[in-house]
């Protein structure tokens, strides 16, 4: 399984949180140390809070923090909200997509199980075990 640049992005905003629990992060901050664009780190951002894990504030002293204790998040539950709109293949979709042999398929019962296993594995994990609040390493040169 593959998950999209967004959760990536999400779970990395989360894990420096947790690493930090009583500071209060803001976006340019983050996305300057993960060399993410800011725009793009906002959005993610959003669905973070609209999901409830993290809560933002704007303004001066403004920011964002995690929602509620770090233990007490679960990184399956990260995933499925951020990743909730991505089929894994095209006959998961909402629409059912347009794949010919949906009707005879076999294959659609095995991914199903194989991606529920995969969010099951995660689900055992909280967000304070994969935490981190220390300076990142250096990019290699030409990296960043």
């Amino acid at each position: 399984m593959r998950l999209t640049a967004f959760t990536d992005f999400g779970l990395r905003i989360l894990m420096r949180l947790a690493g930090q629990p009583d500071a209060v992060l803001n976006t340019e901050m983050v996305a300057r140390e993960f060399a993410i664009s800011r725009h793009h780190l906002q959005k993610v951002v959003q669905d973070l809070a609209a999901s409830g894990f993290v809560r933002t504030r704007r303004g001066a002293g403004g920011g964002l923090t995690l929602a509620r204790p770090a233990a007490d998040i679960r990184l399956g539950a990260v995933v499925r909200a951020l990743e909730r709109d991505q089929a894994l293949v095209e006959c998961f979709r909402a629409d059912g997509g347009a794949c010919r042999m949906t009707p005879v398929c076999r294959l659609r019962g095995a991914l199903a199980g194989a991606s529920e296993a995969f969010l099951m594995a995660l689900d055992r994990i909280t967000l304070a075990e994969c935490a981190y609040g220390g300076a990142l390493p250096p990019f290699p040169p030409g990296a960043a």
